[in-house]
């Protein structure tokens, strides 16, 4: 157990929510850290079985690493490159000889600056490539997929996930001249668009095949997760299968 972590997440959770203390709840298991035990609210949201206490993981983190778990049992040797890391998959990932974990600018979650508009990195390269939740805070979209299609190795993958407005068939890209705060109004803070539905497609139409994964509703209770796809993507027709116990 990390104690600072702990006492940190259930400090805050506690003064955010002190009744989920009162409320009953379910153990759940972390792929991150692999903690197994009670989850703390997501305050002010008051979500319940939001943050990992030992490594302080939210459901997009732990999708992430299962994700990661049953598509390679072990990634040792393998080269990955991580956009913007999370603190969670940053700490289990940093060790890895192979593992790049790049930010548009230097920060403590990160070993490396990378703009993901222009990855400064040759071609087919990475075994792995990380893009959670940071398509939505990118103006280029089309060129920083056109960037991770061209760094990717043909036998790897890439895990990509946006929010997604569940309903929406098509994305909403701003007009030209749209005020900053009306795009903030529709798409939420720092987001440049509203992705739809067909997110999948606007991958394929950069050259990936896509397979959205989602998990089922007893896994999704077992790790705290929501309902949000991952989309597993690679440049040489590959699709997805599950393949290890999650």
């Amino acid at each position: 157990m990390n104690l600072l972590i702990n006492v940190k997440t259930w400090t805050r959770g506690t003064v955010y929510d002190p009744g989920q203390h009162f409320r009953e709840r379910f153990r759940r298991q972390c792929p991150c850290c692999g903690y197994s035990g009670h989850f703390v609210s997501s305050g002010k949201h008051k979500i319940d079985a939001f943050r990992c206490p030992n490594c302080e993981s939210r459901p997009r983190d732990r999708q992430i690493a299962l994700m990661l778990r049953e598509a390679n049992e072990n990634l040792s040797g393998k080269t990955i490159l991580h956009f913007a890391p999370e603190w969670p998959l940053f700490r289990a990932l940093k060790n890895e000889p192979g593992y790049v974990g790049g930010d548009i600018i230097k920060r403590p979650n990160a070993n490396a600056v990378v703009d993901i508009t222009k990855i400064g990195f040759p071609d087919n390269h990475f075994d792995v490539l990380i893009c959670n939740h940071v398509l939505e805070h990118v103006p280029a979209e089309t060129t920083a997929m056109d960037e991770c299609l061209r760094v990717l190795k043909p036998d790897g993958y890439a895990l990509f996930s946006v929010p997604i407005a569940r309903g929406r068939a098509t994305t909403w890209d701003p007009p030209p001249g749209t005020p900053p705060q009306e795009i903030e109004r529709i798409c939420g803070w720092d987001h440049v668009r509203l992705y739809g539905e067909d997110f999948a497609d606007r991958l394929s139409a950069r050259g990936f095949t896509v397979t959205p994964v989602t998990y089922p509703a007893d896994l999704r209770e077992k790790h705290a997760l929501f309902d949000e796809d991952i989309f597993y993507a690679t440049k040489s027709g590959a699709v997805w299968k599950a393949r290890a116990e999650a």
